[in-house]
């Protein structure tokens, strides 16, 4: 499951408010509703649909799986905006994971929307209100919002095979639901725009047993995800969190400093996990604040770049991906944005239909609510455009 694909070429809680949320300087123009174009491009008809919320469905009991390079790490902290854990219901040792299904109003099969979180892959659930997936429901989509284990669960793969088992359950629940399962899209945000890169990319090696039928995905929705996690583990913005998920080494001891404050109580999966210094309310898009003291971490080892490359979307770049619409900030210190650069590029190589939107001056989550309409707009018309939506 773990072995490494042919590369093609050689070369990133959440909350779901926050997947098309950036910082930028520069003001934007929404692009112009067509003339006597599909309804949903018009924002003033993206919360004219009220869904059918199933909330909480156990699509899978999957194993925690120790990961001491998570657990010797500070906690991450919890993001504001998702949902309340649940006790599990399985043995000792055991998770189990949820899923969340909205669904519209048709009188045939919907297309599904895959909304995965970011945080890193380190913290983070499914979000606890539907208001940024409007526009879908105003397009007649469904959305089935999607939690998989964060680091201190599992390390990596775990998240990608999480993905690709809620995707197994979309395809054998479709009547249930009305889903169409020749037609889902992948979207998420930070590390959740790399999952939902690698939910459509990744090949059948990253399917647990029992989640081999897959749907077909017919477009990807990236919001500034991991798409080269090799450099990630170097860059200073993501070099902390993407070391927790790989899982193959620990954090240097930090320099000896005198004692301040004593530390509050942790919160963390797993009690004995070091809790941040400070308090760290949550950035926008569910990352957690960059820490004064950071852990520092050895240069990655072979063995370390070889799991990251097996985790990366650029690694299985081929002709007949789906259409992959790219949306990132030009000053994102989170991962960095040339990573996006360089997905575009290789996609363009492949003849991948893809678009990108670029923020300028933009971070990593909290784009303007200028900005947010522009890149709405602009990947539900990509979606229109690619044979997705009518």
């Amino acid at each position: 499951m773990r072995r490494l694909a042919s590369t093609a070429f050689a070369i990133a809680t959440i909350s779901a408010a926050a997947v098309i949320a950036c910082a930028q300087t520069a003001p934007a123009t929404s692009p112009e509703v067509p003339t006597g174009g599909p309804a949903y491009l018009n924002p003033a008809t993206w919360n004219s649909v009220t869904p059918t919320v199933t909330p909480n469905i156990v699509y899978a009991q999957v194993p925690r799986i120790p990961n001491p390079s998570a657990a010797a790490s500070p906690n991450p902290g919890t993001p504001n905006g998702i949902r309340p854990a649940l006790p599990n219901t399985g043995p000792a040792g055991t998770m189990d994971l949820h899923l969340d299904v909205y669904t519209v109003p048709s009188d045939k099969p919907t297309p599904v929307v895959i909304q995965i979180h970011g945080g890193g892959w380190i913290r983070g659930d499914r979000p606890s209100s539907s208001r940024s997936f409007g526009p879908f429901f105003a397009a007649g989509m469904s959305v089935v919002a999607v939690e998989y284990r964060n680091a201190i669960d599992a390390p990596a793969p775990a998240a990608i095979e999480d993905v690709r088992c809620a995707m197994s359950w979309v395809k054998k629940n479709a009547a249930k639901y009305n889903f169409d399962p020749n037609r889902v899209v992948t979207w998420g945000g930070s590390a959740g725009g790399h999952l939902a890169l690698m939910a459509a990319y990744a090949p059948a090696s990253f399917n647990p047993p029992g989640c081999t039928d897959q749907p077909k995905v017919v477009a990807v929705i990236d919001m500034y995800g991991a798409s080269d996690v090799a450099e990630s583990l170097t860059y200073p913005g993501s070099r902390d969190f993407t070391h927790q998920w790989i899982g193959l080494d620990l954090p240097l001891p930090p320099d000896p400093a005198p004692a301040t404050t004593p530390a509050p109580a942790s919160t963390s999966a797993n009690p004995a996990a070091p809790t941040a210094t400070a308090a760290e309310p949550a950035n926008p898009d569910g990352m957690p604040r960059p820490r004064r003291v950071a852990p520092r971490w050895a240069e990655p080892t072979e063995a370390m770049l070889a799991r990251a490359r097996e985790v990366s979307p650029l690694t299985y770049i081929h002709p007949g991906l789906p259409p992959t619409f790219i949306i990132n900030g030009d000053h994102d210190h989170t991962y960095n944005p040339t990573q996006s650069y360089k997905l575009k590029a290789a996609l363009d190589a492949a003849h991948v239909p893809n678009e990108e939107d670029i923020v300028v001056g933009g971070g990593h989550g909290n784009f303007s609510p200028a900005e947010n309409q522009k890149g709405t707009i602009l990947w539900m018309k990509f979606l229109h455009d690619n044979g997705v939506l009518p």
